[in-house]
Formats: structure tokens, C-alpha cells, sequence
């Protein structure tokens, strides 16, 4: 098969064994790749209620067709498992580097079984798997365990790992690349759990290209798309973090653990100033010809010399206006030492904020914070709480669990606690752009901006009512479904690959012969089965909802002022009725789940 080396590996860290397994072409065909076929192997193996933490749970990461191949945007994979925030299926996403060289090993997947008696990292060659030694470093941070496993195979090798976030199972921990992070829904705590310190991989193994000639023509298509994106040129001037201004004056904006939708500061740590002030350079995945990131670098000060990729916007507003920080370095220091304890920035950025209005609201006392005090816009206060968070440590201990969990040990908290199915809020304050509500609330794994549908196009879109419910649904199921097809084929989404050349770049990859629609009705089976997870897990319609603040306190200031999600209901009728779902979201035709 053009695409595919055929073949993936099943790890048992328990008894320290690995066997190869042939890739089925009705998987291939039926989940397309990546995250397709990532759920269906999850939905397949997990013990249906089994705790996230236990070693009844997987890692499963598997590559699309395109990852290897060159193509536009090509270098993205997933990391999938069971969440340890939600207890719902989890598929997180990773760029740069490691993505290309995992499929370069020769392998389309690997899923990771068991728990370890003793700490361990594997690395991956053609050869398969082996099992080395991981005790000297435990407890590194994610740059040091990088460098001490190149140092042993080779700089060569890509290396994904996890900090001590990970290692003391803070909830919302992340595995780490390089500069790049499958971060959302705990998957470093899953590897934590399992004694896993860091996965390498190396190889040289080429991706067939079935036909070369279709291929290039395709890419050439793509590009000339590309040149004639208005939006491609600002990304690659100011990352991101572009997006700041823009939601700050959409009035969506969370500021003050979503008290607001604006911040006043907004401008001090938007893009433009990012580039202005700490730019050094762009900076792009493998085989993207976008480059939406920067490298960014503190110019003066304590942190001197503190370089991040980034920040991102998520970043810059969970660890910015979300906590009432106008300082861009201070952000970037914060960047830095969430990726070097492996922490997921927008969860970190939300459970900060979380505690830091029940102390505005006297539910925390400083007894209860060890004396410290907790307060907007306080630095030195965001940083000395990230590395007590990332290591464990005093009253921080309690946010290493997120904020679902925080909020039920708190009472009166639950009303302003952003989360959905457990995992915190993104950066976008859906009071502002309705669309957002429904994809915060319908995403396979809870409070997301994008598999649920990346909504907030609809700031972009003339002639569309940001406040009222009709056409969401619609919009959300399209939008979804492209973020489906996206991640399973290995394709970034925010690589402007139209939608519409996607299965031509695929045809042309693996000679097959697929339709858009072909991928369409992949990419629902996929939802659909996603669904079915999270539903043997105890999920339903109640947990399609959205934090009490958002649908009962009306945002205060801004160009939303008023505004309240009063409207969630009838926009879940309207996707469940489009889904072939019934009114309580549960899917009429049951996917099998026969083992392949």
C-alpha cells in the first residue's frame, strides 16, 4: 500500500515484549489513518470503565498516509488514549519533527500496553522495540532526558518524553518534542503511569508514493492555494498569537478565569508586539510551507535569554489575560517552564486562574494556600505555582488534578470552574461566538477548540449572527468532520490544505480512489465511534454542556456585552439530528467492535 509500511507494534511494557502486526487494508479503508484508526484500536483494546491511570489503559500512536511523504502540512500525528482528566477518549496531536521520523523508523503505529515494574524508554528502529534503562532520568526535564538519550543514539533520533508533570501524574501533563507537544487530556500522565520516561525513534525507511506524477501535481495545487491566502501571510508574521487582538475586540477574549471577554492589556501581549519586541525568527513543522511559528526570546531581565517556540495563542491568553498578565516575558518564561516540566499551557493557565478567583471569592483561604497569596496579574506568583503544580508540591498538589476535580473538594466553586468533560476551556469565550458553545460542548474530548468544529471562523465570516443558533449545527458537523479527515490522513489543520484536494493527495499517496464524501462518511464512522466510547465510559447528553457561568452570567463589557449561551439546547437537537443521533446522542447505528 502507497503510504504505508503495513505493519504496526503492539509494546507489552509488563512482560518487556513487542510483536509485529499487519495493518489491515479494511482499517485502512474504513478509519483512513492516524486518528481513525488510533480510536478504533482504543475502542477495541480498553477495558470499558478501567481508571485511565491503571495498566488496563493504552498509548496508541499512529500515523496517516501522508506523514513521511512530504506533503504540505504532513508532519502531524496522534497520541491517543483514555483521558486522566475526563475519563473520555482522548485524541491529542503533535507537530515538528517527531511525526515524519516516527513513520521513517518503519512503522505506522505502536501501542503501548501494560506497566513497567521499573522506569523505562524505548526506542524504536526498523528492528522494533527496545528496552533500556530509564532510571538516570527520571525526574529530568524534557530538554535534559532529549539531550541524555541523543547523546546515546544518535541526534538523529527524534525523542518524545515527559517531565516530572508526568512523572507525579499531574492530570494534564504533556509529551513533549523538541518544541512541539501532544499536550491536551493528561496523555504524559498516562505514560507516567505506565513508568514510560520517553519513546525514541530512528530509521531511514522510505514511504511509497504510488504515483509520483499525480503527487506532484496535487502538491503544486495546494501551493498555489496557499499564495492566495490572505490569512497565511499574517500567520507568518506574527504566529497565532495574531488571533489576540482580534478576540479581544470580538469581546471573546477569557480574562480573569473568564470573568470577561476583554482585556486592557491585550495589545502589550498580542502578536504584533510579540514580533515587534521578542521575535528572533519563523519557524515551521517539517514539510510545511506555512511556518505559523515564531521563535520568540526574552531580551532583558531575570529570564535573559529564555527562548520558546511561540508562544501560541492559546498559550499567550491561558497564561496571559486569563490569569491578568500584560507581560510578554513573563509569558514566555511561563511557556518555557511548562515545557520543560511538561505541562499542557491552556489546562495549567485555567487551574491557576480556577484558584485564583475562589480566593478572590474567600473559598480559598491561605491557610488553605500555604500562606501564599493569590491574585490577578502577579508574575512572580504564575511561575512559583507552575513548578509547584509540575512538581507536586504543598497546596499545588490539589491543581495537578484539574479543575473538574478541584471544583467538587470546593464548595461553590462548580459555577465558575471552565471545564468540559473534565478538560479545561480553550482560549475563546464561546459568549462571543455562539458556534463556539456547541463545539466546546460536542468535542470527543470535552472543553477543545477543534474537534468539535473550530468555530471561531464565524468571527471571519461576513453575513453570519455570532448570538443566534441557527446554521451552528450545520457549520459544526462540516467543520468536525474536515478536523476528522485532517487529523487521520497527518495533515495539519492549520496548513490551508483545502479540503477538497485532501483525498487527491491521498489518491495520489496511496492509490486509492477516494471521494471527499468518501472521506466524509470516514470521518462520521470515526465520530460516531468516539461517541460510542465516551457513552460505554457513562457519557450522554447531560455532559454535552457547558460551564454554569457561560450559559447563566452574561458577559459584562465588550463588543458581546449582554450575552449569555441561552441557546445550547436546541443547537445539540439540531447536530444530534444531523449525526443520525438520537435526542440523547446516541448513535442509531452501533459501530462494531470486532477486533480486526
Amino acid at each position: 500500500m502507497g503510504g504505508w509500511h503495513g505493519k504496526y507494534l503492539f509494546v507489552d511494557l509488563t512482560h518487556r515484549t513487542f510483536h509485529s502486526i499487519p495493518l489491515p487494508e479494511r482499517l485502512v479503508s474504513d478509519y483512513i489513518g492516524g486518528r481513525g484508526i488510533a480510536a478504533k484500536l482504543l475502542f477495541d483494546h480498553v477495558v470499558p470503565q478501567s481508571d485511565a491511570l491503571s495498566p488496563h489503559n493504552e498509548i496508541i500512536i499512529f500515523s496517516g498516509p501522508l506523514n513521511g511523504t512530504n506533503a504540505p502540512g504532513s508532519s502531524r500525528i496522534v497520541f491517543m488514549t483514555k483521558s486522566p482528566l475526563g475519563g473520555v477518549i482522548n485524541p491529542a496531536s503533535m507537530g515538528g519533527a517527531f511525526p515524519n521520523a516516527f513513520k521513517r523508523s518503519g512503522w505506522d503505529g505502536v501501542v503501548i500496553s501494560g506497566t513497567s515494574a521499573n522506569y523505562v524508554w524505548l526506542h524504536m528502529t526498523p528492528d522494533g522495540v527496545s528496552f533500556n534503562d530509564a532510571s538516570d532520568i527520571w525526574g529530568l526535564s524534557t530538554s535534559e532526558t532529549e539531550n541524555k538519550i541523543k547523546s546515546i543514539i544518535g541526534n538523529a533520533a527524534r525523542v518524545a518524553c515527559i517531565g516530572p508533570a508526568g512523572e507525579r501524574l499531574v492530570r494534564f501533563a504533556a509529551v513533549v518534542s523538541e518544541t512541539r507537544t501532544a499536550a491536551r487530556g493528561g496523555i504524559g500522565a498516562v505514560m507516567g503511569s505506565k513508568n514510560l520516561k520517553a519513546l525514541a525513534v530512528s530509521g531511514n525507511c522510505d514511504v511509497a508514493i504510488a504515483d509520483r506524477v499525480m503527487f506532484k501535481t496535487v502538491v503544486q495545487k495546494i501551493r498555489d492555494d496557499q499564495s492566495e491566502n490572505p490569512s497565511l501571510i499574517g500567520l507568518q508574521m506574527n504566529g497565532t498569537a495574531g488571533l489576540v487582538s482580534v478576540v479581544n475586540a470580538m469581546g471573546g477574549l477569557p480574562t480573569r478565569n473568564f470573568q470577561t471577554g476583554t482585556f486592557e492589556a491585550a495589545d502589550d501581549i498580542a502578536g504584533s508586539a510579540l514580533t515587534e519586541y521578542n521575535r528572533v525568527k519563523g519557524m515551521a513543522c517539517q514539510s510545511c510551507p506555512v511556518g505559523c511559528s515564531l521563535i520568540s526570546e526574552i531580551k532583558s531581565g531575570r529570564f535573559l535569554g529564555t527562548r520558546v517556540e511561540g508562544p501560541e495563542y492559546e498559550t499567550v491568553v491561558m497564561l496571559g489575560s486569563n490569569l491578568g498578565i500584560a507581560d510578554r516575558d513573563t509569558i514566555i518564561a511561563a511557556n518555557h517552564l511548562c515545557d520543560e516540566l511538561g505541562l499542557d499551557t491552556i489546562s495549567t493557565g485555567n487551574v491557576i486562574g480556577f484558584a485564583i478567583e475562589c480566593a478572590q471569592r474567600s473559598l480559598l483561604s491561605l491557610k488553605d494556600t500555604d500562606g501564599i497569596t493569590l491574585s490577578w496579574g502577579n508574575p512572580e506568583l504564575v511561575l512559583k505555582l507552575i513548578d509547584m503544580i509540575g512538581n507536586r508540591e504543598g497546596f499545588a498538589k490539589h491543581l495537578g488534578e484539574g479543575v473538574m476535580r478541584l471544583s467538587r473538594t470546593i464548595s461553590g466553586s462548580e459555577s465558575f470552574a471552565m471545564h468540559v468533560k473534565g478538560l479545561e476551556l480553550a482560549g475563546y469565550d464561546p459568549r462571543a461566538v455562539f458556534g463556539q458553545a456547541l463545539s466546546y460542548a460536542i468535542a470527543p474530548r470535552g472543553g477543545e477548540h477543534g474537534r468539535g468544529g473550530y468555530m471561531i471562523v464565524e468571527f471571519f465570516m461576513p453575513d453570519v449572527d455570532l448570538y443566534s443558533p441557527n446554521g451552528k449545527a450545520e457549520r459544526a458537523a462540516y467543520l468536525s468532520e474536515n478536523a476528522c479527515i485532517y487529523d487521520s490522513a497527518g495533515l495539519c489543520s492549520f496548513n490551508f490544505v483545502p479540503i477538497h484536494l485532501v483525498p487527491e493527495l491521498i489518491n495520489a499517496v496511496c492509490g486509492t480512489h477516494y471521494t471527499e464524501e468518501c472521506l466524509r462518511n470516514a470521518a462520521r464512522r470515526i465520530i460516531t465511534l468516539e461517541r460510542l466510547f465516551n457513552m460505554r465510559e457513562g457519557f450522554s447528553r447531560k455532559d454535552d454542556s457547558l460551564p454554569p457561568r457561560l450559559l447563566n452570567e452574561p458577559l459584562p463589557e465588550g463588543m458581546a456585552e449582554g450575552k449569555r449561551i441561552d441557546c445550547l439546547d436546541s443547537m445539540l437537537d439540531d447536530y444530534y439530528r444531523l449525526r443520525g443521533w438520537d435526542k440523547l446522542g446516541k448513535p442509531k447505528d452501533i459501530v462494531s467492535s470486532n477486533k480486526d
